[in-house]
């Protein structure tokens, strides 16, 4: 009898403690798909603090825990969440852009010429000083009747520069006195589906979402891991509406598809009284496969399609999208085709792979893609003065290297490397560049992994996207560059120094407007950044950057001084 209730009351207690175990596991989940979300939100506006380390789920130690902390009082995870980033920018610099365009927007290359764009300049009456903030608050709702099949998600965003604008409808703008603005920008609206009941397996995401060219859900991922995977949002990087599927197959590897709308017109409306839709959209196919713990190699094949004649929007009445349009161009740093009414497909085929990129198995890291892109354009305007098509052909190349030399994983060393085909000639039938999603986003790609400021837009910002080289095409001149950075945590996972440098040239020399050549030499960089954690995901920043501007803006009118800017930011997570 003794021997029963014994072997009950181990039964019993074993019982319990599967169950807690169970709780606890149950808890992990939603909290640490809650952290990776997170450090997500930002979607295309960057940032740069050190991604903090989660928590450990249940592990070999778990049952001992369990026995010495009882948590099973604890409530079970909410079904509504609150994800909030916060984050504020003071700049000085003698960048100047000019935000009227775009309407509370700064965005796109030095000097893309007088009146175009956001005409930013450098020069001897270009010096500012401005403020600017967002905020993003991601809400997610799991009803338990939806027993973890479901999650529904809405984002927003609240972007200002300080003393802009109030009592008015406009986003972007919003943070002058009265304030009183209406300008909540809507970032994903969707349904995430979870037919195993498990996000890390697979999940099915419907409706506005984050788009980026890594293989990885951005919806439990961390951004930080995916501007270092795939093709590092070189490619694609914003917001979209559409469905995605991500899958992990475990041995068998990763696999995500993707069907998305990018634009749509009306082009044959007012000739023909023809009311339909063109459209224009993006599918993609991408598969990874574990070689070894941490490593893992990718390839992609996606398909973009544009049947709008060159009459879809990126800023709707503003601006139009497509390789046709200069307006976007100038915003974003890509070489205009010399086409009119343009319909055509671009198809690309890449591979990748990332080793090691959080220091787990050894303190040598490294990520790296190769893509080629090709297609066609043809002009749908029967009587064109212009090129009748344009044919696309053009590649790209990444490589990081990362070594983690002291303590903590923020000490490293780093060095990069991009290079991209160029076109020597913009207005012939050929285009030989990287053809990227800034041909239809305001931007619609940003390679945030560089770690530069100037040469680079600094990516930690708001409403000022600006630098040397927007869009890696370099506006279709073609781009070899180097970037080099040493870190180390001054006061280990607290206080942490970057010095940096940059270097970049472009493979083809420059046309400028009036026919002005320049020649290929960019600039170089120096660069030096301070931050300070001084409360969990709360972060201050000291920013400094340099570049001596080399022959590549010779003749430039508006690149006529080394562009130099210091910043001060501010960012706090809350969840």
């Amino acid at each position: 009898m003794s021997m029963m209730g014994g072997e009950f009351n181990g039964s019993l207690k074993s019982d319990q403690r599967a169950r807690r175990l169970s709780r606890a596991r149950r808890r992990f989940i939603p909290r640490g798909v809650g952290v990776a979300l997170g450090l997500s939100v930002l979607g295309t506006a960057g940032f740069a603090v050190a991604a903090p380390t989660g928590p450990a789920p249940p592990g070999l130690g778990a049952e001992a825990w369990e026995e010495e902390t009882d948590r099973s009082a604890e409530p079970e995870h909410q079904e509504l969440s609150l994800l909030n980033y916060f984050f504020v920018r003071g700049s000085f610099t003698n960048q100047l852009g000019d935000p009227s365009g775009l309407r509370g927007v700064s965005l796109g290359p030095l000097g893309p010429g007088e009146g175009i764009g956001s005409s930013t300049s450098v020069g001897s009456s270009t010096t500012n000083a401005y403020v600017e903030q967002r905020w993003i608050p991601v809400l997610s709702y799991s009803p338990a009747f939806a027993d973890g099949l479901a999650t529904f998600r809405a984002q927003f965003e609240v972007d200002y520069t300080w003393g802009l604008a109030a009592n008015t409808v406009q986003n972007n703008q919003g943070g002058g006195f009265n304030a009183d603005q209406v300008n909540i920008q809507t970032k994903n609206v969707n349904v995430a589906l979870y037919p195993t009941r498990n996000p890390l397996q697979m999940s099915i995401l419907i409706g506005t979402h984050s788009v980026y060219d890594s293989i990885f859900d951005p919806t439990i991922t961390s951004l930080f891991d995916i501007i270092q995977t795939g093709y590092k949002l070189s490619y694609i990087g914003s917001d979209a509406t559409g469905i995605s599927l991500f899958a992990n197959g475990g041995a068998y590897g990763r696999g995500k598809l993707s069907f998305i709308p990018i634009g749509a017109a009306q082009p044959d409306k007012a000739s023909e009284g023809d009311a339909r839709f063109s459209y224009i959209y993006l599918a993609t196919a991408d598969y990874m496969y574990e070689v070894a713990p941490g490593t893992r190699i990718g390839a992609s094949l996606w398909h973009l399609e544009d049947q709008s004649k060159g009459e879809a929007y990126a800023y709707q009445g503003l601006v139009k999208s497509g390789p046709s349009s200069n307006a976007l161009s100038a915003y974003t740093g890509t070489a205009p085709f010399n086409i009119d009414s343009p319909s055509g497909n671009v198809n690309y085929l890449g591979v990748n792979f990332h080793h090691n990129i959080n220091f787990k198995t050894s303190p040598f890291a490294a990520s790296g893609f190769a893509m080629y892109n090709r297609g066609k354009f043809t002009s749908e305007k029967e009587d064109t003065q212009k090129n009748k098509s344009v044919d696309v052909r053009g590649a790209a190349a990444n490589l990081e290297l990362m070594y983690n030399w002291g303590f903590t994983k923020d000490d490293r060393v780093t060095l990069e490397g991009m290079y991209t085909t160029g076109d020597d000639d913009p207005n012939d039938g050929t285009y030989k560049g990287a053809f990227t999603m800034n041909y239809y986003g305001l931007p619609g790609a940003v390679w945030f992994n560089h770690k530069a400021l100037i040469l680079f837009p600094f990516t930690s910002t708001v409403s000022n996207y600006t630098g040397a080289v927007t869009d890696i095409s370099n506006r279709g001149a073609g781009l070899t560059a180097g970037i080099f950075t040493v870190a180390h945590d001054v006061i280990p996972n607290k206080l942490n120094v970057k010095l940096g440098g940059a270097y970049a040239r472009s493979v083809e020399r420059p046309i400028w407007t009036g026919n002005i050549q320049g020649g290929r030499t960019i600039g170089a960089e120096v660069n030096a950044e301070i931050r300070y954690n001084f409360r969990y995901l709360m972060t201050v920043g000291l920013h400094g950057a340099y570049m001596a501007r080399g022959d590549f803006f010779t003749g430039n009118p508006q690149v006529a001084k080394d562009p130099w800017a210091a910043f001060t930011t501010f960012t706090w997570y809350a969840f």
